[in-house]
């Protein structure tokens, strides 16, 4: 079973919408970092599925950070995790484990993931649906 840390080849469809608006899905394997494995941690609780981000070797200074230790890690190439925005996956989309991200750089990840995700602002909208929902 995927653990948080870790770094898995996954498969994730891709959408792509033709000229002639007809839709194609294509199939993509990537290296994803395991983010949360259904326990809630980034942004629902869900024990079938897994939120991961995924892994690139093309830097953008926008909300990507640089894996230092790639080679230690036995990655192909030097990789950036992208941290924009976590995916929801479920199990039978990972296909092997690569590595484990070392505890630091978790902690790292964790810290600008929850920059981006305003969990207070979150929290007035649930509180504001509740009221709304009574």
């Amino acid at each position: 079973m995927p653990e948080i840390g870790e770094i898995w080849l996954v498969t994730i469809p891709i959408l792509e919408i033709e000229e002639d608006n007809n839709i194609n899905v294509k199939l993509q394997r990537r290296p994803c970092l395991i983010l949360d494995d259904g326990r809630g941690l980034v942004v629902e609780e869900d024990n079938k599925n897994y939120h991961v981000l995924k892994l690139t070797t093309q830097f953008d200074r926008y909300k990507r950070m640089v894996i230092e230790n790639w080679r230690q890690l036995e990655l192909a190439k030097k990789s950036y995790i992208r941290i924009e925005m976590p995916i929801k996956i479920e199990q039978t989309q990972l296909e092997r484990k690569i590595t484990k991200l070392p505890d630091k750089q978790l902690l790292s990840v964790y810290s600008e993931v929850y920059k981006i995700i305003n969990i207070k602002a979150l929290k007035k909208l649930a509180e504001k649906y509740k009221q709304i929902t009574k």
